[in-house]
């Protein structure tokens, strides 16, 4: 055998210690701290009925997520009808043309006829 693997084996054989279990003191003490902390518990509160609105408000984050979600909802709503020039102008670079699709069969119905 190397030197290497002597110093490997003497490490390896101090690495190997035996299963170490907790004493019966201190398992008694443990049991002792549990009873103790067992018996001091005071019964909770039941929190009060919510309605489904604070329900999933509380879920997203309170007022301040959900102003933001709305921030975002409207912005994305107001670029989705009226998006600027160069948006077309990006699209129209990325897949070859802009394709607009009609609301309606015929746009007579929605006023929008040229």
């Amino acid at each position: 055998m190397t030197t290497d693997n002597k110093i490997l084996d003497a490490a390896f054989k101090l690495a190997r210690t035996p299963d170490v279990s907790p004493s019966d003191a201190l398992m008694d003490r443990i049991m002792l701290d549990a009873d103790s902390v067992l018996a001091d518990t005071v019964p909770v509160a039941a929190r009060p009925k919510q309605s489904i609105g604070a329900m999933l408000l509380d879920v997203i984050g309170g007022w301040p997520t959900f102003s933001g979600l709305a921030a975002a909802t409207v912005a994305g709503l107001w670029i989705g009808v009226a998006p600027p020039d160069t948006l077309s102008d990006l699209s129209a670079g990325i897949w070859g043309g802009t394709i607009e699709v009609p609301l309606f069969e015929s746009d007579v119905f929605a006023g929008l006829e040229g």
